[in-house]
């Protein structure tokens, strides 16, 4: 049995050897004590040689969900239980992964790298969009398998959705810090600051708070939504 997403155009043929690889060791994992750890180690172990690349979300958590499931079909596992485990360890490696772009966004600032706005900008939207995309990786993947696996990513789907994940909290956060915390450090340190080093500090703190005011306003919307 062979779950693996069928590639994007754009996935090279070295790409669909390193997902092949993913997914097998995610089956591997299904029959292991530590399950949640495993695939938070593979995880965090894809998303950093991918330096978080939200290009490759689907086919990371469709590689490992459906290595799982693989996994777990093939040893009689529970598919619920363990199919939530690994979604966990999932939301952990890229709750982490957000927490540490985060901090080299604002590393980077404090040693006066110069963003331009575009790259700035694009970088916190990835932030920002990274709970939407973890949810929409697992619906996509849901919609490329079949059987019990379907219906169990679908749930986790839905209930992610609905009830949010630690990467939002961490994302939220992280977003939070960067509008205020940068800022005050701006103000508070720019007469010891170089001139490109305040530059590139203000201009993160600019960007930030958009970003931050944009993410406020898709969460009001979002309650609402659940409200109705």
């Amino acid at each position: 049995m062979n779950d693996t997403p069928a590639p994007t155009s754009e996935t090279s043929i070295l790409e669909n050897a390193q997902f092949k690889q993913l997914h097998d060791a995610a089956a591997a994992a299904a029959a292991e004590p530590d399950l949640h750890e495993r695939v938070r180690e593979l995880t965090a172990r894809a998303l950093h040689e991918r330096r978080l690349a939200l290009q490759n979300m689907s086919e990371i958590v469709g590689a490992i969900t459906s290595g799982v499931g693989s996994g777990l079909a093939a040893r009689g596992g529970e598919m619920k239980d363990g199919l939530k485990q690994a979604m966990a360890g999932i939301d952990d490696a890229v709750s982490s992964a957000a927490q540490a772009a985060s901090y080299a966004l604002q590393e980077a600032a404090a040693q006066g790298k110069a963003f331009k706005d575009n790259e700035l900008k694009a970088s916190l939207e990835q932030l920002r969009d990274l709970e939407t995309q973890l949810v929409d990786s697992l619906k996509q993947t849901a919609s490329q398998s079949g059987g019990k696996l379907k219906e169990e990513l679908g749930y986790l789907s839905d209930h992610l959705k609905h009830s949010g994940s630690r990467t939002g909290e961490q994302v939220r956060e992280a977003l939070q810090q960067l509008a205020g915390g940068v800022k005050a450090g701006s103000e508070a340190g720019r007469a010891g600051l170089s001139e490109s080093a305040s530059t590139a500090t203000a201009r993160l703190s600019q960007v930030a708070s958009g970003i931050l005011a944009a993410l406020s306003d898709s969460l009001k919307r979002q309650s609402e939504r659940l409200r109705s």
